[in-house]
């Protein structure tokens, strides 16, 4: 055996917390308090020679991009990436680029050789990540911290899969199963977790070989044996010893322990490989023993491989067994002078590396006849397939029917890809690297250029460079907050922003990846300030303070005197509108919302406050028009003769022209001021086609072929026919209106005052159908500082959804609409569900007609919103709930508004939440509700007992115009299928259906 420990392999002097050997052997990395990753040249160790070694670059890169101590590293199976976990709660993967790296500036170091970058920026932990672990087939990476939960990640994208939370207490170790079934974790709560890998559920909680444990260590590095059989852990006692307790797999009890050291066990690492007794190989023809060589077994006793394992303690010692063995192999005292804190073994298997807390590392290169002999990977591979089978069958989730193949599919024509079954991926297979070696003491391919920084990057793999073309992985976004430590020290705390412009399916596991434009941001902040409400008559409302945007017009001063300026207000796409006050022209579409304060006492309000409409919520075609002009448009009906739109205008007429004259006594001529403030003019391709004069200046315009509607400030309205005639007498409101809709082709007229009184009538019945307050809306969860300003509420909009119901919408863009039947509002648009991953899904703006009524409103949400939406750190379980709870409630409020594309589109994004999180509970009341009574219930010949649904003789067999059973089969069933985990449910209802269909036809043929 050769021990070495080189005086060069330093962190500043300080404490050096762990390190690991790149599966090539080519490097290996040491991460300390110095906050820095190091990575070093493995050459330098076996040279014998002085002069040969100096003229080698020892220290390959040093990675400065944490911001705390390095508490653990740990390479990839592949080589090419590593991993660091620090006390900043951030973990990092950082993989090798072309060229040279960089130097801190000021430190006095040398440029690095190799130049590693940040790949991924890991996220969620709130305290120091203390362990990392690969998974055998690199998929993905699991951590745990002093937060007491263990997180599992995405190698490819880093988003998370999963956060554990069965412990107690600090969680201080984890390790994988080498099969990938298990994964297990070591805490302070005195308890080693064993976890599912396939649905992440606890396996085993073991306690009993800890209960006697004494002391503290910071590390609990537990590992998994390469056979697979057996977890080493650390930190059991038997008195008067320390101990690593051994786990078995399977019934996951202690069957033994390793005994001998005087202070708590901290680390233990188990070889890669599994060895046998040197000589114990069949002759004859080179074959080893153990194997099976014509259907004869050679195996015996001293053949049998066993595994050798490295445990280091706080009694600064290491030693060395085998599980061959009762007695170690190697015990190493005196070469540490602090506790040993982490271990690694070289590729080959017979040299074993340590680090301690004293800032050194020492390596002990053992010889064959000490460890034994090393069996070959073809060999191990046998070995494992002997006894867990096919590693790659055993990972993946078989299908049990021919239906759930079907299904599947179906899906994957439909939807492009569907979410594959938990551990199908199979382990990358890797070739073999070329020669290496080393040129000026940087590592590089033997014979290869110089490495040239182009698109098709080389990327060192098991230490060799071959060049590949890695998937483009784009990391989040951030923005540096400066700050300064009690110490004065200047410090940059990384902020997270979200996913990347048109980069959101790397992020979060929604369902919908068809990548969507954004919205024009509508801010909140520009909204037009209220003027100082005191006026002299508390009678009269406030006028908004003119913009000084160009785009933005008014009435005149002297038309606004104890009125208010009101817009004309038309939602149907159909109709354009202009206003006098503060309406944008369409050049303009990202101008600040207009919003009206809209009083909820009984008393009129002594102020009302007005701000400029929002595009999003009610998009408009406008009409650019001069001064003092209200204009809308709408198309003339189909079979017109002239189909040129319709224009309704309201124009203020001019002193000059109201003035009239009357002759009185002695034939004198006496002027008197006409009663007529406003004239109101229908054209049609240029031509007048009817016009009339107005005491009172109208404040809002609607209509459609059916009938025109004009509101005035003194609180009367207006319903002309489409001639022009008077066809209903002035109806006075109390209240100057503040919106006026209707609908496309009848005849409804929706009003809302600026008392909050909300009107809708069918004209051609004369009839009202509802009078309601908007004050329900004014409650803590549906208004804030946005939307509500002393006392008054702040409405957006106030217009007809398309199905013909009252839709609100406040400044904050929340949005209610008013249940004709239930007599209640029903909010279906807000932004309770920050977390959600369904909160970006942006409508297609450029076709507005097309999109959704839900979309456009929930856009508009998200815009208002604004930095509430963006990419948080929320746990995980938070982020699924909102997730779940967003997809019911959005749901509900497409069946509200009566959207069925939207409606069968959630209900889809719905039921792949359900099957990917397996909740078989909800899944099946949700198909239940869909697939409706099994058979049709004959009272006379009943074959069994009716089920719940049975009973219900009310269930419909539609929702929204479609077909429940259709729904079932068309979308709940194949995004059932994306996962196996539920694909007996699946089949389940897969057989119901079919049931169904079959008592169907009989019914139909008789």
């Amino acid at each position: 055996m050769i021990v070495e420990k080189p005086m060069w392999l330093r962190h500043a002097g300080l404490q050096i917390f762990s390190l690991d050997v790149q599966p090539s052997g080519l490097r290996f990395a040491t991460a300390g308090g110095d906050h820095k990753v190091r990575i070093w040249n493995m050459k330098p160790l076996g040279e014998r020679d002085s002069d040969s070694s100096a003229s080698v670059n020892k220290l390959l890169a040093t990675l400065r991009d944490h911001f705390g101590s390095v508490n653990c590293v740990r390479w990839a199976k592949c080589g090419r990436l590593i991993a660091s976990g620090s006390d900043d709660q951030v973990i990092l993967v950082h993989e090798r680029r072309p060229g040279s790296g960089t130097t801190e500036f000021g430190s006095g170091e040398p440029p690095d050789v190799e130049n590693w970058k940040v790949l991924l920026t890991l996220r969620g932990h709130t305290a120091d990540v203390v362990d990392l672990g690969w998974s055998p087939d690199d998929t993905l990476l699991a951590s745990c911290s002093l937060d007491n939960t263990v997180r599992v990640w995405q190698a490819a994208t880093g988003s998370p899969v999963t956060v554990l939370t069965g412990h107690r207490s600090l969680v201080k170790g984890v390790t994988w199963d080498p099969i990938g079934s298990f994964l297990a974790t070591q805490s302070d709560d005195k308890s080693v977790i064993i976890w599912r890998t396939s649905n992440w559920g606890l396996v085993q909680r073991v306690e009993g070989p800890y209960d006697k444990t004494v002391g503290s260590t910071f590390f609990r590095r537990l590992g998994w044996s390469p056979c697979g059989h057996f977890i080493a852990t650390t930190h059991g006692f038997q008195n008067p010893s320390h101990t690593a307790p051994v786990l078995e797999r399977g019934e996951w009890l202690a069957s033994f322990d390793f005994v001998g050291h005087n202070a708590p066990v901290v680390a233990v690492r188990f070889n890669h490989s599994m060895f046998r007794k040197q000589g114990a190989t069949d002759t004859g023809n080179g074959a080893a023993a153990g194997t099976v060589i014509n259907g004869a077994s050679s195996k015996s006793k001293d053949a049998l491989p066993y595994n050798v394992i490295a445990i280091g303690s706080q009694d600064c010692c290491i030693s060395v067994w085998t599980t061959g063995s009762p007695r170690p192999v190697f015990i190493g005292k005196h070469f540490f002078t602090q506790s040993v804190v982490d271990l690694s073994w070289s590729p080959d298997g017979y040299t074993l590396f340590c680090c301690s807390l004293d800032g050194t590392v020492a390596s002990f290169h053992f010889e064959a006849k000490e460890l034994g002999q090393k069996i070959s990977d073809s060999e191990m591979e046998e070995f494992k397939k002997s006894r867990y089978g096919d590693v790659r069958v055993r990972q993946v989730m078989l299908a049990e029917s021919p239906a759930q193949l079907a299904l599947e599919a179906a899906a994957a024509k439909q939807w492009g890809s569907v979410n594959p079954p938990a551990k199908t991926a199979e382990p990358a297979s890797v070739p073999p690297p070329p020669p290496v070696v080393a040129v000026n003491g940087a590592l590089g391919a033997e014979g290869a250029p110089k490495v040239a920084a182009t698109e098709a990057a080389s990327i060192p793999n098991g230490g060799g460079l071959v060049t590949s073309a890695p998937a483009k992985v784009i990391p989040s976004p951030v923005k540096q907050t400066e700050y300064r430590r009690p110490d004065g020290r200047r410090r940059i705390i990384p902020e997270p922003l979200g996913p990347p412009a048109g980069h959101e399916g790397l992020f979060g596991n929604g369902v919908m990846h068809d990548p969507q434009p954004e919205i024009p941001n509508v801010p909140t902040s520009d909204f037009r300030k209220n003027v100082d409400e005191k006026r002299e008559d508390p009678g009269k409302a406030v006028v908004a303070k003119e913009s000084d945007a160009e785009n933005k017009r008014s009435l005149p001063e002297e038309c606004t005197r104890g009125v208010d300026v009101p817009a004309a207000k038309r939602s149907n796409n159909n109709t354009a509108f202009s206003e006098t006050g503060a309406a944008a022209p369409s050049a303009h579409p990202s101008s600040a919302p207009e919003a009206f304060g809209v009083g909820i006492s009984c008393n009129p309000p002594a102020s009302i406050a007005m701000v400029q409409q929002a595009d999003m919520i009610t998009p408009l075609e406008r009409i650019s028009s001069m001064k003092g002009v209200l204009s809308i448009r709408t198309q003339a009906p189909e079979d017109a003769v002239i189909q040129a739109p319709i224009t309704l205008e309201s124009r203020l007429i001019e002193s000059s022209d109201n003035l009239g004259s009357i002759v009185g006594a002695g034939g004198t001529t006496l002027k008197r001021e006409s009663l007529a403030k406003a004239e109101v003019v229908c054209s049609q391709a240029g031509v007048v086609r009817w016009h009339d004069r107005l005491s009172s200046i109208p404040t809002a315009l609607a209509g459609n072929f059916n009938f025109w509607a004009v509101a005035c400030s003194d609180g009367s309205l207006q319903i002309y026919t489409m001639a022009g005639r008077r066809s209903q007498l002035s109806m006075m409101l109390g209240s100057p209106a503040a919106f006026m809709d209707c609908n496309q082709q009848g005849w409804r007229l929706l009003l809302v005052t600026k008392e909050g009184s909300l009107y809708l009538w069918d004209l051609q019945e004369s009839k009202l159908l509802l009078h309601e307050s908007l004050s329900p809306l004014l409650s803590p969860s549906s208004v804030n500082e946005n939307s509500k300003s002393n006392g008054l509420l702040k409405v957006v909009s106030a217009r007809l959804s398309r199905a013909g119901a009252p839709l609100v919408v406040l400044a904050n863009q929340h949005a209610f609409l008013f249940h004709l039947n239930m007599h209640c509002w029903l909010r279906v648009a807000d932004d309770g569900f920050p977390a959600s991953n369904f909160v970006t899904t942006w409508p297609e703006v450029s076709a507005p007609a097309e999109t959704g009524e839900l979309a456009l409103l929930q856009a508009g949400v998200t815009g208002a919103a604004g930095k509430k939406f963006i990419w948080n750190r929320s746990s995980l379980e938070e982020e699924k709930w909102q997730t779940r709870v967003h997809l019911e409630v959005q749901m509900s409020a497409a069946q509200a508004l009566q959207s069925a594309s939207e409606y069968r589109r959630f209900l889809l994004a719905y039921a792949r939440c359900l099957a990917r999180e397996v909740d078989e509970a909800r899944l099946r009341e949700l198909c239940e509700e869909l697939l409706g009574p099994t058979y049709v219930v004959d009272s006379s010949s009943p074959s069994r007992a009716p089920s719940k649904l049975d009973k219900n003789h009310h269930w419909n067999p539609e929702i929204l115009g479609m077909k429940k059973r259709e729904l079932l089969k068309s979308e709940v069933l194949p995004a059932m299928a994306s996962n196996r985990g539920v694909q007996r449910l699946l089949n389940e209802f897969v057989d119901l259906l079919s049931e169904c269909e079959a008592q169907q036809q009989i019914l139909g043929q008789q």
